[in-house]
């Protein structure tokens, strides 16, 4: 079953902001597509940033995010991290 991530951050000042797009460009620097992600969506604005990721299950969330680890530990802590079976994914 398919399953999503969402991990929100908010940062207070500039700093924080450096310190998640410099991680993020790290975490995506071979720029290929992990195993079982379907769908990634990110947004970043002067208050924080949302990655919302569709996976083709929960492994597939699990094995990513124990790979990127490395890159994560360098971002600021997220506000929020959620994740959920999906019910329904309908693509147009």
């Amino acid at each position: 079953m398919p399953f999503c991530t969402i991990v929100e951050f908010e940062w207070g000042d500039e700093l924080e902001r450096d310190r998640y797009e410099a991680a993020s460009k790290v975490a995506g620097a071979d720029d290929a597509v992990p195993p079982g992600r379907l769908a990634r969506i990110v947004g970043v604005d002067d208050a924080g940033a949302r990655v919302v990721e569709v996976w083709r299950s929960g492994a597939d969330a699990r094995a990513f995010a124990e790979h990127s680890a490395h890159a994560v530990a360098h971002m600021p802590t997220p506000s929020r991290v959620i994740g959920f079976e999906v019910t329904s994914y309908v693509m147009t």
